[in-house]
């Protein structure tokens, strides 16, 4: 066997193996068609689910911490000031990562908390059990409850 012709058709194998990986590597049109129908399956799935909602606890707060002296400050009358100081400690603190301040009830003897993110009815019951467990354990909280709220579909 010839040396030199051996070493020949290696170097023009490996050359052309790197030209079609190159080629391959260059090739934008695999990545824009996967982007552009990402978002029509996300937009299907959001549409294949429309009882989505937020769900909402009442909660009230005890002892000194920021967000029982907020619940007090509105129990006072000030609720703007409350409600800006509760907002500001559930973005900073990570326990409550995922809830939003929804209001306060008659007399703000209880904070309504809601998840910021709409929950899909085959996930309501997991989502706010969680929640449930996630906020009973937690010092600060005196009672929690899930906030249930009539509709005109449900029985009765």
């Amino acid at each position: 066997m010839n040396l030199q012709a051996l070493r020949g058709w290696g170097v023009v194998v490996s050359g052309a193996m790197m030209a079609a990986a190159l080629v391959v590597a260059v090739q934008p049109a695999a990545q824009p068609q996967a982007r552009t129908q990402a978002p029509e399956q996300t937009f299907e799935a959001a549409q294949a689910q429309p009882h989505a909602a937020p769900i909402a606890f009442l909660v009230r707060f005890q002892g000194g911490g920021p967000i029982a002296r907020a619940q007090a400050l509105a129990q006072r009358g000030q609720q703007d000031a409350a409600q800006r100081q509760i907002e500001v400690q559930l973005r900073r603190q990570r326990d409550f990562a995922g809830l939003c301040f929804d209001r306060f009830t008659v007399g703000a003897a209880e904070i309504v908390l809601r998840t910021c993110a709409a929950i899909v009815a085959s996930e309501r019951e997991s989502v706010q059990q969680r929640w449930l467990v996630r906020l009973r354990s937690m010092r600060a909280v005196a009672y929690v409850d899930a906030n249930v709220t009539a509709s005109r579909s449900a029985p009765g």
